[in-house]
C-alpha cells in the first residue's frame, strides 16, 4: 500500500478490526450456506472448508490468527453470492447488511493487501477442502445432514471462546502494516513448506 493513501488504510483497519469483532457471527452465514441446497454442492463445500478452518484450533496470538480467516470468509461469501444469483437462490438477501458491502469490501483488501498476498489468500482455498474437523471433511459435512447440528454446536463453542473484542484489535492492530507483516510471514512460511 503506498503512503499516498493513509485514507485507504483508515478504512482498511476499521474493516478488517470490525471484522475482526464480528467473525463468530459472520460464521454462522457459512453454517447457512452449508445446510441451503439451493446453492451449488461447490460452495457448500467452500462454505464448510472456510468454516472447519475457522472453528479448528490455531497458533498465534489473538486477534492477529484469524486474520487469514476474515479474509477467507468474505471470499467465500462472494462465492455464495455468485451461486446464490446463478440459481435465483434468496440466499443473500437474508444477510444483506453482509452482501451489500461487499464488493466494495473485497475491492478495499485487495488493494492494499496487494496482488501477491490476495492471490496466495484465494490459492489458498481450495485446498482448505482436505480439512477436517473432528474426523469429518467439507464434503461429509455437505452429506450429512444429522452434522449439521454438530456444526452449529461447534460454532457455539468458538463464539463463546471467542477472545476477539473491540479494544484488543485496537490495542493489538494499530496500522495496516502490521497486517501486511504478519500476513507476509504467513506467506513466507507457506511459500517455504512447499520448497
Amino acid at each position: 500500500m503506498q503512503s499516498a493513501e493513509p485514507e485507504k488504510g483508515k478504512l482498511f483497519l476499521s474493516k478488517v478490526g470490525e471484522y475482526l469483532v464480528s467473525l463468530p457471527f459472520d460464521l454462522k452465514i457459512l453454517q447457512e450456506a452449508v445446510a441451503e441446497t439451493e446453492l451449488p454442492r461447490a460452495t457448500r463445500e467452500l462454505a464448510a472448508a472456510v468454516l472447519i478452518n475457522a472453528l479448528s484450533p490455531q497458533d498465534g496470538p489473538s486477534p492477529d490468527r484469524y486474520l487469514d480467516d476474515l479474509f477467507w470468509l468474505r471470499m467465500t461469501l462472494s462465492e455464495i453470492a455468485r451461486s446464490a444469483a446463478a440459481v435465483e437462490c434468496s440466499f443473500s438477501a437474508r444477510f444483506d447488511d453482509v452482501f451489500r458491502t461487499l464488493p466494495d469490501d473485497l475491492a478495499l483488501f485487495e488493494q492494499v493487501l496487494g496482488r501477491e498476498l490476495w492471490s496466495w489468500l484465494q490459492a489458498r482455498l481450495p485446498t482448505m477442502a482436505r480439512l477436517s474437523l473432528k474426523g469429518k471433511r467439507p464434503a461429509q459435512y455437505v452429506d450429512d445432514e444429522s452434522s449439521w447440528d454438530a456444526l452449529y454446536e461447534d460454532g457455539l463453542d468458538f463464539q463463546t471462546h471467542y477472545d476477539v473484542t473491540e479494544e484488543r484489535v485496537q490495542n493489538r492492530l494499530r496500522s495496516p502494516k502490521q497486517i501486511l507483516e504478519y500476513l507476509q510471514r504467513r506467506y513466507s512460511d507457506d511459500s517455504k513448506r512447499k520448497a
